[in-house]
C-alpha cells in the first residue's frame, strides 16, 4: 500500500492493484446497407446522396464507422513525455504524457482528460500518480483546461495527436471533470459521439444528452457520470445516454464513496479506474 498525495483531495492511500475486471466486449452490432439507392459504399452502384450520420461516407447506413474498428492513426513523429509536459497541440496549450517509447509503438491507447479548476498542469499532476494503478501506464494521456477549453479545441487536440502518434482508434477515452463539464458533453455527444469508446462525466455541473443514437454510430459507447452532489445533472446525463443505446454499469450514475461530494478523491479514482480494458 502506498500514500499518494493528490490535488483533488488530500492524500488516500491506493493498493496496487485495485479495480474489477474490465467488462467483457461485446459483440459490434452489425452494420447493413441502406438498399439499391442512394449508397456510396463498396457495393457496385454509383449513387451519391448526402446525408447526416456519423461515418465517414455520404449514405445513411453505418457500414464506415469514423475512425475504422480495428485500426489504429498511422501517426509518427511524437517525442515522448514520460514525466508530463506542457505541449501544442493542434494550437491548444495541453500538458501532455507519452511514456518512454510510446512514439515507436504502434496501436497506443489515448485518455483525453478535461480538467476542472484544479486547470492542466494540476490534473496531470494527478494523473501521472494514479494512471499505472488502474492499467492506463501505457497510454497517452493528454489534458486540456477545463477552465478555457472548448470541444472544438478538444477535437482539434485529437486530430493532432493522432497524426503525431498511433493511436488505437478503438481504445480512445475521454474524462471531464468539473469545469470541463460542458466541453467534455459537447465533445463526446455532438463534436465527435464516433471517436471515443468511454466518456466518464465527474462532478458534473451541467447537462446534455447525446444526438446520435447508439444504433447509428455502429457500436455502443461506454459512458458514466460521477455526480459530485449534483444529481439532477448526473441522471439526466445518465438517462441521455441510456436512451441513446451507450453501455452503462449498473451502478450509473456512479453511487459509492465521494459521489455526494464535489472533488472527492475515491470518486475521481472511480472515474479513472473506468476506462481500461473498454473498447468501441
Amino acid at each position: 500500500m502506498r500514500c499518494l498525495p493528490l490535488l483533488l483531495a488530500g492524500s488516500l492511500c491506493l493498493l496496487t492493484a485495485c479495480g474489477e475486471d474490465a467488462e467483457e466486449r461485446p459483440p459490434k452490432p452489425p452494420l447493413d446497407d441502406t438498399g439499391p439507392e442512394g449508397d456510396t459504399d463498396t457495393d457496385a452502384d454509383g449513387d451519391t446522396d448526402t446525408d447526416t450520420d456519423a461515418d465517414a461516407d455520404t449514405d445513411a447506413d453505418t457500414d464506415t464507422v469514423e475512425p475504422p474498428f480495428d485500426a489504429s492513426s498511422g501517426g509518427s513523429g511524437g517525442s515522448d513525455h514520460p514525466s508530463g509536459s506542457s505541449v501544442q497541440i493542434g494550437g491548444v496549450s495541453t500538458m501532455l504524457l507519452a511514456p518512454s517509447g510510446v512514439s515507436s509503438r504502434s496501436t497506443v491507447p489515448l485518455l483525453m482528460v478535461i480538467s476542472g479548476t484544479e486547470g492542466a498542469q494540476g490534473m496531470m499532476s494527478n494523473m501521472t500518480q494514479v494512471a499505472p494503478y488502474f492499467g492506463l501506464g501505457d497510454a497517452l494521456i493528454v489534458v486540456l483546461d477545463g477552465r478555457s477549453a472548448s470541444a472544438v479545441d478538444g477535437a482539434s487536440v485529437l486530430d493532432g495527436l493522432r497524426a503525431l502518434y498511433d493511436v488505437d482508434n478503438d481504445r480512445t477515452w475521454l474524462l471531464s471533470e468539473s469545469a470541463g463539464t460542458r466541453a467534455g458533453l459537447q465533445l463526446a455527444f455532438d463534436e465527435r459521439p464516433s471517436w471515443f469508446a468511454a466518456y466518464w462525466a465527474n462532478d458534473v455541473n451541467a447537462q446534455d444528452t447525446p444526438t446520435i443514437h447508439a444504433d447509428q454510430l455502429g457500436f455502443a459507447p461506454w459512458g458514466n457520470v460521477g455526480p459530485g452532489g449534483d444529481w439532477p445533472d448526473a441522471d439526466a446525463i445518465v438517462d441521455g445516454m441510456r436512451a441513446a443505446g451507450w453501455q452503462l454499469p449498473a451502478d450509473a450514475p456512479y453511487s459509492g464513496p465521494g459521489s455526494d461530494t464535489h472533488g472527492s478523491t475515491d470518486q475521481f479514482l472511480e472515474a479513472v479506474d473506468f476506462f481500461a480494458g473498454k473498447e468501441r
